[in-house]
């Protein structure tokens, strides 16, 4: 997997001067979002790049995971930002949450639910990103694979 995680770093430098307008703008997650599933689209042309798709297989996808440092597994109902997968299978390669440094809300919730995509459904890697947004100088602030 170290190839992809290197292919996606160098994507993730070049998405950062693409949408440096964006970023500095402050635009919304899932215009951020859309704007990076197109370049990671480009990047692997043989899976489908999806944002907000919220399947698996012909159900809804939910998985078990705490949206609080002490709160409890729940069932819940998912909407990752991005997906990187072969639709109606369960060939399933990267998840992507993705934040602003303009929403402060803690990572956990996200980081919780990209292990369970690994561990529930079968996510070859889960990356999570916060993106420096709403200032001049835009770039990534936080970058965790799980």
């Amino acid at each position: 997997m170290e190839p992809i995680r290197e292919d996606i770093g160098e994507l993730l430098q070049e998405y950062i001067q693409k949408e440096k307008q964006l970023l500095a703008n402050d635009a919304n997650e899932q215009t951020l979002s859309h704007q990076l599933a197109v370049m990671l689209g480009s990047l692997f042309r043989d899976w489908d790049v999806d944002c907000e798709y919220n399947r698996n297989r012909r159900v809804i996808k939910r998985l078990i995971y705490a949206i609080e440092p002490n709160g409890d597994a729940e069932e819940r109902n998912v909407v990752p930002d991005i997906i990187i997968h072969r639709r109606m299978t369960s060939d399933n390669l990267i998840a992507v949450e993705i934040k602003k440094t303009t929403n402060n809300r803690s990572s956990f919730k996200d980081l919780e639910k990209l292990r369970a995509f690994k561990e529930q459904l079968g996510y070859r890697e889960s990356l999570f990103i916060r993106f420096k947004t709403g200032q001049e100088e835009v770039g990534i602030e936080e970058l965790q694979w799980i």
